[in-house]
């Protein structure tokens, strides 16, 4: 059931609330935060916990209006903006397979342009899926604008941010979103790009994603595998029993995840009836899997899913034939790649790309 502030005139009275009010609860923050001992991390600039805060009171805030997602603007866009349609049925199989969620046209927008069609056999690409907990999304003209930027310069890649479907009702539980990045994928593919050429990106639910997508490539042989998988933040144990680990967890503090932000999305992406199938896309953490595909994980030490990623690296590792980078940035909250550039870690995500491409380039 949606929230009493999810509707109207409520949620109008609670937009206004926090438009006016944090900007004085922020400043008065910034003032108390200028000793670092009342820093949620001491070792935090006062940018970083200002920003840390003003993100945790936003997805609160999102979380109990249930705010609406934004999409791509095919005026806005002209010709970097994409609308992605399923490809044939024989592409979405096994689990992906359901006669209540059906494949569906998805947008997608190219940074920072679309390459020519001289150019696109030898280009290098990044898809990249953004989080949000399966349920929300903001700008993502202004949300992939810094990853973006960061592939293109320590990766010379061009990015395809892809919008999959978000969990709004029943139409788009699991397995919708697992079905769009197939979709998105053989897009790209279909341009002409060489998989080799391929890195495909996911944070927090979006990281989710693309593991979901990897053991898909990897289990059917349908599509062939990209050069490598870059994961910023992965949320990979959506059930109920993390959950109760999170409300307990010392991260809470420092991290600007919140719980109900995490409760909506948890509740409106699982199936109706969870198997053990759907449970290995759920909760990858509890499932490690074989692949060939080099892997990049990326953790914060001061996130709320610290512990959760650094287990899914470990059981990723201990396969034989896998090959795994796990970086840790210490002291981050969750998400350096696209929350860097609001917490002050702008340059930890730099660095973080370019030691996934290194460690990509050592698989040639």
């Amino acid at each position: 059931m949606a929230p009493l502030l999810s509707h109207q005139p409520l949620k109008a009275i609670a937009t206004l609330i926090l438009i006016a009010s944090a900007p004085l609860y922020l400043a008065a923050l910034s003032l108390v935060y200028v000793a670092k001992k009342y820093r949620p991390v001491p070792e935090w600039t006062v940018q970083t916990a200002v920003g840390n805060e003003w993100l945790r009171l936003f997805y609160i805030y999102a979380a109990r209006i249930h705010l609406q997602p934004y999409f791509a603007n095919a005026s806005r866009l002209k010709d970097r903006y994409v609308l992605v349609q399923p490809g044939p049925s024989e592409l979405y199989t096994g689990i992906v397979q359901s006669n209540m969620i059906q494949p569906a046209p998805m947008p997608g927008i190219w940074f920072p342009e679309k390459p020519g069609k001289s150019e696109i056999k030898s280009c290098k690409v990044v898809i990249h899926f953004q989080g949000g907990a399966f349920v929300t999304a903001t700008d993502p003209v202004d949300t992939g604008r810094v990853p973006a930027r960061i592939f293109t310069d320590k990766l010379s890649a061009a990015t395809f941010y892809a919008q999959y479907r978000l969990s709004r009702n029943e139409d788009s539980r699991f397995p919708a979103a697992v079905q769009d990045v197939i979709s998105f994928y053989r897009y790209v593919l279909e341009q002409g790009v060489d998989p080799q050429n391929i890195i495909i990106s996911g944070d927090s639910a979006g990281g989710n994603l693309v593991i979901g997508l990897l053991r898909y490539i990897q289990d059917t042989a349908i599509l062939p595998t990209p050069r490598g998988v870059m994961l910023w933040s992965p949320w990979v144990d959506v059930s109920q029993h993390a959950l109760s680990a999170y409300a307990k967890s010392k991260s809470l503090r420092t991290d600007f995840l919140s719980l109900g932000l995490l409760q909506w999305g948890k509740a409106a992406y699982e199936p109706t009836s969870n198997g053990e199938e759907a449970d290995r896309y759920l909760r990858p953490v509890k499932h490690p899997f074989g692949t060939h595909v080099p892997i990049f994980v990326n953790a914060g030490t001061a996130e709320l899913f610290y512990d959760d990623i650094s287990k899914f690296a470990d059981r990723m590792k201990e396969l034989e034939g896998n090959k795994l980078l796990y970086m840790e940035t210490k002291n981050s909250p969750h998400d350096v790649l696209v929350a860097g550039s609001f917490i002050g870690f702008i340059g930890e995500a730099e660095s973080a790309v370019e030691q996934a491409g290194a460690f990509f380039n050592c698989w040639d």
